[in-house]
């Protein structure tokens, strides 16, 4: 018998592999749209925002819309990672609710303002010293 070499544990019906995520990254308005469209039906979970100071990075954990029967109940969809940022404000309904839906990403850059909105209102409003943003799509996992 050959020796076809080591065999992958998946050929074998194990899965031991971590499943892996996929990311879109955005250095222009468009690539925002794009990132907003992927992103439609999330909200942004307000009370874990994360301003890395250190790197400049801010970290915005996206969940899906809560169910109607069980809204406490959000499942983790995503994460948005600004690059670079210089200033970070909290606008509107952010600083008073956990959640906000994701319905507007801005960019002006000619003040290097980034605007995260709900509703057609500002929730984040950040100054980058340039557009740098990824949304990081977490895998999802369904019971069989």
């Amino acid at each position: 018998m050959e020796n076809r070499g080591p065999t992958r544990a998946s050929d074998a019906g194990l899965v031991n592999e971590r499943p892996r995520s996929s990311t879109l990254n955005a250095k222009s308005p468009s690539g925002l749209r794009s990132i907003l469209r992927r992103a439609r039906g999330w909200s942004c979970d307000v009370r874990a925002v994360a301003l890395d100071d250190q790197s400049g990075k801010l970290h915005v954990p996206l969940v899906e819309r809560a169910d109607r029967r069980s809204p406490s109940s959000r499942t983790a969809a995503g994460e948005l990672i600004v690059r670079r940022v210089e200033e970070f404000l909290f606008e509107g309904a952010a600083s008073r609710s956990r959640f906000f839906d994701l319905d507007g990403l801005a960019y002006e850059p000619a003040t290097g303002r980034l605007t995260i909105a709900s509703d057609g209102r500002s929730q984040f409003a950040l100054t980058v010293e340039a557009l740098d943003v990824s949304l990081r799509i977490r895998p999802q996992t369904h019971p069989r």
